[in-house]
């Protein structure tokens, strides 16, 4: 009788640690725009949709800005993120380089459920690409996969393959994306993302870029971060920064 009374205590407890853990994560919520539960910020160069787990009818509109150290090349991307249904969203996206509109980009994400006690959340993403100038066909198939170590720290990865082009014989590109975010207080995460391409032939690229997530409010936020890369075979490593400007609604 003790005995079953000391396990039932310990399960209370167990329980009761799980409850407070998913309050703290709710509280890191506001500082990076993120509905689901679990609070895991989305990466700022490779972005989700949507946070894995979001609710029906959130809408969101963002602009990405990129720029190159090496080319002075500048880039901007608005897009418009909508959940249709719980933990299932869609994109839009349309990324000029300087004035010259470059592409259309779609993108549709699922979510497929929560892991390790609610602390690990699944989905998959899906994107497709047309370069106008090229009349070029690609898209990216990842799965998704986050995790809350703790109430501060918190990673997310992608895992996928990339068609360089539909029309033609593309190449096919192995897509590796890893992030690391530590949530310093209610507004502010700091984070690090490490973007890998591994072609056909063996050519690794990457892009290596620490940031830092800062919520003004519960529905505006900025990210801003940047670091080197080396994505294109025979170039140099170049320096990219990045912003991005959220809004959701």
């Amino acid at each position: 009788m003790k005995r079953n009374i000391h396990y039932f205590a310990l399960l209370t407890g167990f329980l009761a640690g799980i409850s407070l853990a998913r309050e703290a994560y709710a509280e890191t919520n506001d500082a990076i725009l993120s509905s689901q539960e679990l609070g895991i910020p989305e990466p700022l160069v490779f972005d989700l949709v949507r946070p894995l787990g979001s609710p029906r009818g959130e809408l969101e509109v963002n602009a990405l800005i990129t720029q190159s150290s090496q080319t002075g090349q500048f880039a901007w991307a608005p897009e418009i993120e909508y959940a249709f249904a719980d933990g299932y969203a869609v994109e839009l996206e349309l990324p000029f380089e300087n004035a010259s509109f470059e592409e259309y980009k779609l993108g549709l994400q699922g979510t497929f459920g929560e892991l390790l006690n609610g602390r690990m959340i699944h989905g998959w993403q899906a994107l497709g690409r047309h370069r106008r100038h090229e009349n070029l066909y690609s898209g990216d198939i990842l799965y998704l996969n986050g995790i809350r170590l703790s109430d501060r720290w918190s990673i997310m990865n992608m895992l996928g393959v990339r068609r360089t082009d539909f029309r033609k014989r593309g190449d096919i590109v192995a897509l590796l994306n890893n992030n690391l975010f530590y949530h310093y207080s209610h507004r502010l995460t700091f984070g690090v993302e490490v973007n890998n391409e591994v072609q056909e032939r063996k050519q690794w690229g990457y892009r290596l870029t620490p940031q830092l997530h800062y919520s003004f409010s519960s529905d505006k936020a900025v990210q801003i971060g940047g670091g080197p890369a080396r994505l294109d075979k025979g170039k140099k490593t170049d320096w990219l920064f990045a912003a991005r400007f959220i809004q959701t609604f």
